[in-house]
């Protein structure tokens, strides 16, 4: 039942770029970590299985999640930008350029923007990708057999505290603690543990409706708001929305479900969020071009009617690239169940 959540957090990041208010994407890119190291520490022990060929399926099915949804959202992106022109592009975000070399194309093809800072790596025409790079570090380090017995959880744990309180106490500025592949270490390895806790028969922590998806979800998001009101509470708020999603994440996956929602129906929702994920910036581009033909990214009436505006259009290419790339490769895919 991890659907809805992941598109809520999708949309929070959605919110976050669009409006120049970073810090609401930060929050719930962590909660998104969470969710894959659980989801695919728990596919690899109960789906796929440590041998060669579970290794092989796992590859192959994580491609064919990945790579034909985003190549679509490549050709759509370069259209819009030639469409809009590169320097209105560059304007808005400026990784929004055309790659000039090889490498820069196979950088921009494969997704693996390989640097200390991947975000920073230009050109990248879908700039949330920098994420899927630490993304597809950690699956195949989950492959390989990083979450493979709780001892190795419970060592990479550890590991990946010492890497926070090395950043704390260095006072390393803030982007060593969210950008680079260590940093989310952290996120990754306690939803791996989660895994464990629920394998050894731990329950929901209550029955309470403080405890409830849909109340954590709500907090998550008061929480991200809350940093805009009062600046200097960021960072502070940050490991507090990093608290709430490791709540949400373990609820979830002790079997507490959303109202009203059914399992089917929770999937559906949740096929939404990657390419709502991969297209924001592009959409952004395009909307602020056809309404006020100007880079808009603020809190102002236009920015938030940009906003609104490429969420809906989002949503709805979202739908056609579900509906006519992502359900007929289900059909192709390795002989186990994508998640």
């Amino acid at each position: 039942m991890f659907g809805t959540l992941r598109t809520i957090l999708a949309i929070m990041v959605l919110v976050g770029h669009l409006t120049d208010q970073w810090q609401i994407g930060t929050y719930a890119v962590f909660a998104f970590y969470i969710i894959s190291g659980y989801l695919m520490t728990l596919i690899m022990h109960e789906s796929y299985g440590y041998n060669l060929a579970g290794r092989i399926s796992f590859a192959i099915n994580r491609f064919l999640r990945l790579y034909p949804i985003y190549l679509a959202i490549l050709f759509i992106s370069i259209g819009i930008f030639y469409f809009v022109g590169f320097d209105f592009a560059k304007n808005y975000n400026k990784l929004l350029i055309m790659p000039e070399n090889t490498q820069q194309w196979l950088s921009v093809l494969s997704m693996l923007y390989i640097a200390e800072f991947p975000n920073k790596v230009s050109p990248n025409l879908a700039p949330t990708t920098w994420a899927i790079t630490v993304e597809l570090f950690f699956y195949m380090l989950i492959c390989l057999g990083l979450s493979k017995t709780k001892l190795r959880v419970c060592v990479w744990l550890t590991l990946s505290f010492a890497y926070v309180i090395f950043c704390q106490v260095a006072e390393l500025s803030w982007p060593y603690k969210y950008f680079p592949i260590p940093a989310a270490s952290l996120p990754f390895a306690i939803g791996a543990f989660i895994y464990f806790r629920k394998k050894e028969g731990y329950l929901p922590i209550s029955d309470s409706v403080v405890t409830s998806p849909a109340v954590l979800s709500g907090l998550l998001i008061a929480n991200a708001i809350t940093t805009l009101a009062v600046p200097n509470y960021f960072q502070t708020g940050f490991y507090v929305s990093l608290f709430i999603s490791i709540l949400l994440c373990y609820e979830l996956s002790m079997g507490r479900v959303w109202p009203a929602l059914s399992i089917s129906l929770d999937k559906s929702i949740g096929d939404y969020s990657y390419p709502i994920y991969l297209l924001q910036w592009q959409i952004g581009v395009l909307t602020c071009y056809l309404l006020y033909d100007k880079a808009i990214k603020d809190t102002s009436a236009e920015g938030y009617i940009v906003t609104a505006v490429s969420l809906c259009i989002c949503i709805f290419l979202s739908w056609l690239l579900i509906k006519f790339i992502d359900k007929p490769i289900q059909k192709i895919k390795s002989k186990k169940p994508l998640i």
